[in-house]
């Protein structure tokens, strides 16, 4: 079997009305840039997903084709677009060579987090007729493929197997990934919507399913609610955004996306320290027994992020290249042993039942009585006592103190913060101001725990260093006691204008 490949697709994808007299070549030709027509291809895929469309709802499509030029198994998985530039409409697309009677276990393994152990079955054969448009521009690169598909799809779960669906479709594929080949697809998109074509986000497949492809996926995207409406139904929105972020996470920690395993272990932060601030709300054997699995988890990745931070860190405090390249190996071998364990733990049948844990949090919190009074007074007062766990720890806190007491300064401001963060929406922007405030501040705080991890990991390494390159880890250690130092005083110097953010609030 063949590695998987993959590859970030950013299209726009719009269907052409029954009856409709829309010219595509006309079209493509009018734009101002140089216009190949290629060969026409037949091409014949088989759609795979579980009974109830899993993938499909996830806006994941899952198919093995023959007869484009890519003959294999492909997989597309959505961009989430949340804090991002990248368009919604973009897909990140992993292609495996193999034959269609078996999915290869890379591309299963990727998607197991969604599946939850069912099984995946054909449920649609799409047929395409497809004339290909290559774009380019003055200097011969090609920015755009447009392609006028004619399609035929048969149901193959045992609905309607006689009766196939066709339409006619457009797809505008970005080639380059450049700002203007993007802009000459918005360009060439409205034309095509002038023309009388409708934009579209339903793969082809789906087209044919029926009603149950509008349905939304396992952990839907929930709106929060009025501030007089019950806490839970904010407690459902906060728990859904954290969950579908740990999701689509994993996907990329399983596909070795740079900074998947951050971003994984944030929302394990995220869903537990949300289960603490809102205990006054929730079944507390429920909640403490999630918080101790979802430590567990974030304890499985911290292996690698710890790893993944000083090897960003380190190699830059020194000039030597001979010490530089004794660090870079030793976290190298560090890094992938730390990845592999990682791995181990997601494809374990605890981390399923936790997935499926938190299915059921969404779906239904454990609340208590409590939960069903308004979310505005309730959000608040549960708001409240991080703030004030994290100000007591602060006055403890001295410039000399210890460094566990800075580590848990660290720790009740990430509460805080996370707390703010999550009733925002529903008590308002001075919340969201006040979570800004806070991320500097953990910023800061985190800049600080880094310095400190960094010395213990020098000395390690210099146990087993050659003479002359331990003596530099020693001066890069010290370095980096200075650096704690200088992030520790930032942290003093913002934390009054944050305290009388959070007493504006009526936190204190």
């Amino acid at each position: 079997m063949s590695r998987a490949v993959e590859h970030r697709e950013i299209e726009f994808k719009l269907r052409v009305p029954t009856g409709s007299d829309l010219d595509t070549r006309r079209i493509v030709e009018s734009s101002s840039l140089h216009v190949d027509h290629d060969d026409v291809r037949s091409m014949d895929a088989t759609y795979f997903d579980t009974p109830a469309l899993t993938l499909i709802r996830w806006g994941i499509t899952l198919r093995h084709r023959l007869g484009g030029g890519d003959d294999g198994w492909h997989m597309k998985v959505p961009v989430p677009s949340s804090g991002s530039s990248t368009p919604s409409y973009a897909r990140d697309e992993i292609h495996v060579e193999g034959p269609e009677g078996l999915i290869p276990t890379e591309i299963v393994s990727i998607a197991s987090p969604l599946l939850r152990r069912q099984e995946l079955n054909p449920v649609a054969r799409v047929r395409t007729e497809r004339s290909p448009y290559l774009l380019s521009g003055k200097d011969g690169t090609t920015l755009l493929e447009v392609v006028d598909d004619h399609v035929s799809v048969s149901r193959l779960d045992g609905v309607d197997p006689d009766q196939p669906v066709t339409f006619h479709e457009v797809e505008i594929e970005v080639m380059d990934g450049s700002d203007k080949a993007l802009r000459e697809a918005e360009k060439l998109s409205a034309a095509f919507q002038r023309a009388g074509a409708v934009p579209s986000s339903v793969s082809k497949a789906a087209q044919a399913m029926g009603r149950r492809v509008g349905d939304p996926p396992d952990v839907p995207a929930l709106p929060y609610p009025e501030p007089e409406a019950p806490a839970v139904d904010a407690l459902k929105a906060i728990f859904s955004g954290y969950v579908r972020d740990l999701l689509f996470a994993d996907l990329g920690v399983r596909r070795h996306h740079d900074d998947a395993v951050h971003q994984m272990r944030v929302a394990c932060r995220r869903i537990r320290s949300s289960l603490k601030t809102f205990a006054p709300l929730l079944d507390p054997e429920q909640v403490e027994f999630l918080r101790a699995e979802l430590a567990w988890m974030a304890a499985e990745l911290g292996g690698v992020r710890d790893t993944e931070v000083q090897a960003q860190r380190l190699p830059s405090l020194t000039t030597d290249d001979e010490t530089r390249h004794f660090i870079e190996q030793a976290l190298e071998q560090r890094l992938r042993a730390a990845m592999s364990s990682a791995l181990a733990a997601l494809r374990s049948d605890r981390h399923d039942f936790l997935i499926e844990d938190l299915m059921i949090l969404v779906a239904e919190p454990p609340v208590s009585p409590q939960g069903f009074e308004p979310a505005q007074s309730v959000l608040r007062s549960c708001a409240r006592t991080p703030w004030r766990r994290l100000t007591q720890a602060v006055a403890k806190t001295k410039p000399d103190s210890p460094e566990e007491m800075w580590h848990r300064v660290r720790i009740k401001a990430k509460q805080a913060r996370y707390a703010a963060e999550a009733v925002a929406p529903v008590l308002g922007v001075e919340y969201a101001k006040l979570a800004k405030q806070l991320e500097r501040a953990t910023d800061t705080l985190g800049e600080r725990q880094d310095a400190a991890v960094s010395i213990d990991v020098l000395r390690d390494l210099a146990e087993t260093a050659p003479g002359r390159v331990a003596y530099s880890l020693g001066i890069i250690a010290a370095e980096c006691g200075h650096q704690g130092r200088t992030f520790q005083n930032d942290f003093s110097r913002r934390w009054p204008k944050t305290k009388r953010h959070a007493a504006a609030l009526g936190l204190d």
